[in-house]
């Protein structure tokens, strides 16, 4: 009984400690541009999909895909140290997300990713959406920070 007691209080304490907000933007801001050549051969290549196969509307690929025609696509999320990136076939554009860090408590959710080629992209506005002004609200926040080559930080937070 004290050792389940103590565990309780120590992951309270250590849940109470955590951060709303783990990361910053400037940290995937950064690593985008540490990685852009990446993140364009990333683009490249999962679009050359879109161009071949005109069907596809949604496609996500993962770190654990066994088809061999992923297998460079799956190197450099490997490389990038992410999970998936999700296609999707927007007006006829191809779409694409890398989430570099998502969380979520209740039913609501903060999703920190990388997007390419955003087809409507909600504008970024310091005076709205620094990390500063929203780090304490829990209003509903989305924006499109473009970075380059029509790569995107984006954040939503609903």
């Amino acid at each position: 009984m004290f050792l389940k007691k103590n565990l309780v209080i120590l992951c309270g304490v250590l849940l109470s400690a955590c951060s709303k907000y783990p990361i910053t933007d400037e940290e995937v801001v950064q690593h985008y541009y540490d990685n852009a050549g990446t993140y364009q051969s990333l683009a490249k290549q999962v679009c050359s999909i879109f161009i071949e196969h005109k069907n596809k509307d949604f496609l996500e690929v993962t770190v654990d895909e066994t088809n061999s025609e992923y297998a460079d696509i799956v190197r450099n999320l490997r490389l990038l140290e992410r999970d998936s990136i999700f296609f999707s076939n927007v007006k006829g554009e191809c779409s694409l997300e890398v989430i570099y860090h998502a969380f979520g408590l209740g039913g609501s959710a903060t999703v920190y990713s990388l997007k390419f080629n955003v087809v409507e992209p909600i504008p970024f506005d310091k005076t709205i959406h620094a990390f500063e002004k929203r780090k304490d609200t829990n209003d509903d926040i989305s924006f499109d920070m473009e970075l380059s080559n029509e790569w995107y930080f984006s954040f939503s937070q609903n």
